[in-house]
């Protein structure tokens, strides 16, 4: 029992040199003036696992521009050595990235890839996102944590996807956009956003909804006919 205490604190102190010798060559290559060059060195340091690391990480994530804080992100994402950690860091992260739909994206997608229940509420925050790509990503990462919570949730998105979707008015009623016409401001001006999240969206959730439940539905009303019927025993894991 001694030897092997023996062994792992020294396993523990190559770990700590490891991060250290990682850390010191990434101030060093952080100091370059091309953002690339600065997302580079931010994806180097990942490859190192080590909770120093990854809380170094979880800094950059509030701080510099979007393609290193994208860089930042993807790295947590590959954390193995605490994921429950990472996961928080990611959540402290999404919220100082709030106004970045792409940045919002490279978190949400992280969080999935750490597959940890803890990452649901998270994502499921996002998913009637008016930005298309982070909508995506937190759907997406839904069905990569595969937590039952993230069903209902599910459903009254595909549901807010179809209520937008049929509510777009037409552009200019027919009379080349004049004044008077339904649409936003009263000008007839289409809310395409509503049709174009809709038809991007809506395969993304059924599909996260057919994994996670292994029902096979269509329609929003289908679904919630579902969950009226099924979704408590679901739920229960029965």
């Amino acid at each position: 029992m001694t030897t092997i205490l023996f062994l792992l604190a020294i396993l523990a102190q190559d770990d700590d040199a490891a991060a250290t010798a990682a850390l010191d060559k990434f101030k060093a290559d952080y100091k370059s003036k091309e953002a690339t060059g600065r997302a580079s060195a931010v994806a180097e340091l990942a490859r190192t696992q080590h909770e120093k690391v990854a809380a170094r990480l979880g800094q950059i994530l509030g701080m510099d521009v979007n393609e290193v804080r994208i860089a930042a992100a993807k790295g947590l994402g590959g954390n193995t050595v605490n994921r429950r950690k990472a996961v928080a860091m990611l959540s402290v992260g999404a919220a100082a990235n709030a106004r970045d739909p792409m940045v919002m994206a490279a978190i949400l997608e992280a969080v999935g890839k750490l597959k940890e229940p803890i990452g649901a509420a998270e994502v499921e925050r996002h998913f009637k996102s008016k930005q298309i790509p982070q909508a995506k990503a937190a759907i997406e990462a839904a069905a990569s944590i595969g937590s039952r919570s993230s069903v209902h949730p599910l459903i009254e998105t595909l549901r807010w996807l179809e209520e937008g979707a049929k509510e777009a008015p037409a552009y200019g009623n027919g009379n080349g956009g004049a004044g008077g016409a339904a649409g936003i401001g009263g000008g007839g001006t289409v809310d395409e956003a509503g049709r174009e999240r809709e038809r991007m969206l809506r395969p993304i959730v059924i599909k996260a909804l057919e994994a996670l439940t292994k029902a096979n539905r269509g329609s929003a009303k289908e679904w919630e006919d579902w969950w009226r019927t099924d979704g408590a025993r679901f739920m229960s894991g029965k």
